[in-house]
């Protein structure tokens, strides 16, 4: 990365985190930035090979809808129900 200006960036983490993070820095003797730099390539690289996404058709939007309402009136099924009427 050598020659390639640099920017800072500044970030805030709830406390847990932090106190997460400084563990792994001292287990790894490394700097925090060294860890969020890492942490921030990982995940770079983990988004490229996400497949695009993709906007909900105008029927798949109102399905969603439909699901919403059914689900504030308590119009609910458990998961295992759904999946054996898939199997049908």
């Amino acid at each position: 990365m050598s020659g390639h200006a640099k920017k800072t960036v500044a970030t805030t983490l709830p406390d847990d985190e932090l106190a997460a993070l400084d563990r792994v820095r001292d287990q790894q003797h490394r700097s925090r930035a060294e860890i969020v730099r890492e942490a921030i390539r990982w995940y770079i690289n983990a988004t490229r090979h996400l497949p695009p996404a993709v906007d909900a058709t105008p029927e798949e939007r109102e399905a969603i809808r439909e699901g919403e309402k059914e689900y504030a009136r308590g119009e609910t099924r458990r998961l295992e129900d759904v999946l054996h009427e898939l199997e049908r």
